[in-house]
C-alpha cells in the first residue's frame, strides 16, 4: 500500500535561494516513522526554509513502516509511505535515514543499502553496538558513508569529529553518564528540598516523559553498555560485546546511600568506564561515588557528559543526550554533512580488534554496611588489605570510601563484615578518589 501526499517542488520554492547558490536536492529514504522517525519527517520539512538558503533541500521521499493499516501524522511530511521492503529500495535515493531502532530488522535493511552503495545515517545504538564494525567494513568496501552521531549523546556532536581525527581520537579511558534517564532518576531522588525513593522517581520520570513505559534498558544499565560499546571501538578500535560489560542497574541506590555521597563531598551518577591495554579492557557500567572534583559530578538532570582520557590530554563534552527532537536534528546534520561533501567519506580505514577480555578495572569503592560498628568495619577491612579513606555513621548504616582495589578483593572482605556482623554490605565504584590514597 503507497500514500502520496506531499509535492516535492514544495520545500524547494520555500525560500527564494540566492542567485549565486545552486539547489541541490537530497532524497531521503526513511526507515521507520515511529517517535524519532516522526521527529525527523517533520524538521526535514521545517527545516527546509533554513536548509534552502544554504543550497540544500532534503525531501523524504520515501518511508518504510512495519504497516499501513494505522494513519500517522508524519504522513503529511512524507512523499510516500510504504510496507513493502522491495518497493522502498526500487524508490531512488540519495540518503537512507535509519529510525526503527533494535538490531533487527534495521541490520539486514542497512546493510542491504550499504552494498547498494548507498550512504546510511543512523542513530540505533543497538545495531551500531552490536554490528558497527561489519557494518563500517561493508560501507568502506562499497565507498559509501556510515554515519551515526545520533547514537551516542545525541546532542553533542563528537564521535564524527573524532572518526576524522586519527591522533586526538587515540585515547586510553573514556568516564561517562550515558543514560539522561537514569540521571535524571538519580537528580530527583538527591533533592535537597524533597529527596525521593528510587520507585517514586521513576514513576514520576515516566510521568514527564522521561522514561519510557518500560524502562528496563535505561535503568538496568543495558542502553549505557551498548553506547560504551561503541566509544571502545571509537577510541580503542576494539570491538567488545555489550553483553560482556559488568553492569548494574540504579535500582540498589536509596536516599542514605545519595545523602551520604554528598556528605563525603560527592555524588551518585550512573556512570559508563572503560579503559584499555593492548586487547584487554576493564569496563563496568552503574551507579558510582563521583568525588565532588570530577567533571561529571556536576552533571544533573537529563545531561549526558564524557571525560576522554588521551595521550594529548583530557577532553571534556556535556549536552543533552537523547529525545526524539535532539536525535532528528542530530541525524538531520548528518544528512547535511553526507550532502556537503565533494566526495562521500567512508567510515575510517582504521581496523578494530576483537577485545581479548572484559573485565572490571580495580577502583576506589564507596561501601554501604547495615548493623556495623566503625571500628570493628575498619579492622575487618584493614585485614583484607582495604584501607578506608573515609569512614561516617548515619542512621543504622555505616558509609566508608576506601582506596582502589580489586572487585574479587572487596566482595570477599564485605562477606567477612557480613558474617562477623551479620549485617548487609553494598559496594559501588568510586570515581575521583584516587588522589586520596
Amino acid at each position: 500500500m503507497t500514500t502520496t501526499v506531499l509535492d516535492s517542488a514544495a520545500v524547494a520554492a520555500a525560500v527564494v535561494l540566492d542567485p549565486e547558490c545552486t539547489l541541490a536536492t537530497c532524497r531521503i529514504g526513511l526507515l521507520g516513522l515511529g517517535n524519532v522517525g516522526s521527529a525527523f519527517a517533520r524538521l526535514t520539512r521545517d527545516a527546509a526554509p533554513q536548509l534552502t538558503a544554504r543550497g540544500f533541500a532534503p525531501i523524504v521521499s520515501t518511508a518504510l513502516v512495519r504497516t499501513t493499516s494505522h494513519p500517522r501524522a508524519a504522513s503529511a511530511f512524507t512523499s510516500n509511505i510504504t510496507a513493502d521492503v522491495e518497493e522502498f529500495f526500487a524508490e531512488p535515493v540519495d540518503v537512507i535515514v535509519e529510525a526503527l531502532g533494535g538490531v533487527e530488522p534495521a541490520h539486514g535493511l542497512v546493510r542491504r543499502a550499504l552494498d547498494r552503495g548507498i550512504p546510511v545515517v543512523t542513530a540505533n545504538k543497538s545495531m551500531i553496538a552490536a554490528h558497527g564494525d561489519d557494518l563500517s567494513r561493508l560501507a568502506r568496501r562499497r565507498a559509501t558513508a556510515l554515519r551515526y552521531e545520533a547514537s551516542c549523546i545525541a546532542g553533542v556532536p563528537f564521535l564524527g569529529n573524532f572518526e576524522r581525527r586519527p591522533l586526538a581520537s587515540h585515547a586510553s579511558a573514556v568516564t561517562a553518564i550515558l543514560n539522561g534517564t537514569s540521571n535524571s532518576i538519580l537528580t530527583a531522588m538527591a533533592r535537597p528540598s524533597s529527596p525521593i525513593g528510587f520507585a517514586v522517581a521513576l514513576a514520576e520520570a515516566q510521568r514527564l516523559g522521561l522514561a519510557e513505559p518500560d524502562p528496563t534498558m535505561d535503568v538496568s544499565g543495558t542502553d549505557a553498555a551498548e553506547k560504551l560499546a561503541i566509544l571502545v571501538r571509537l577510541f580503542g578500535c576494539l570491538v567488545i560485546d555489550p553483553a560482556s560489560i559488568p553492569l548494574e542497574g540504579i535500582g540498589r541506590i536509596d536516599t542514605g546511600d545519595i545523602a551520604a555521597a554528598a556528605a563525603f563531598d560527592g555524588a551518585i551518577r550512573p556512570i559508563a568506564h572503560a579503559s584499555w591495554n593492548g586487547t584487554a579492557v576493564r569496563a563496568f557500567v552503574g551507579p558510582a561515588f563521583v568525588a565532588g572534583t570530577h567533571p561529571l559530578s556536576r552533571i544533573s538532570g537529563v545531561t549526558n557528559g564524557i571525560v576522554i582520557r588521551g595521550e594529548y590530554g583530557v577532553q571534556c563534552y556535556t549536552g543533552p543526550g537523547a529525545g526524539p527532537l535532539v536525535t532528528a536534528a542530530t541525524l538531520l546534520d548528518d544528512v547535511v554533512e553526507l550532502a556537503g561533501e565533494r566526495r562521500v567519506r567512508p567510515p575510517s580505514p582504521e581496523s578494530s580488534r576483537r577485545a581479548a577480555s572484559v573485565a572490571r578495572p580495580d577502583t576506589a569503592w564507596f561501601l554501604r554496611l547495615t548493623a556495623a560498628r566503625d571500628s570493628d568495619i575498619a579492622d575487618l577491612l584493614g585485614s583484607y588489605g582495604i584501607w578506608c579513606t573515609r569512614l561516617a555513621r548515619r542512621g543504622d548504616h555505616t558509609f566508608a570510601l576506601i582506596c582502589p582495589a580489586g572487585y574479587a578483593r572487596v566482595q570477599s572482605a564485605l562477606a567477612a563484615v557480613e558474617a562477623a556482623t551479620r549485617g548487609v554490605a553494598a559496594a559501588f565504584p568510586a570515581i575521583g578518589e584516587d588522589a586520596a590514597c
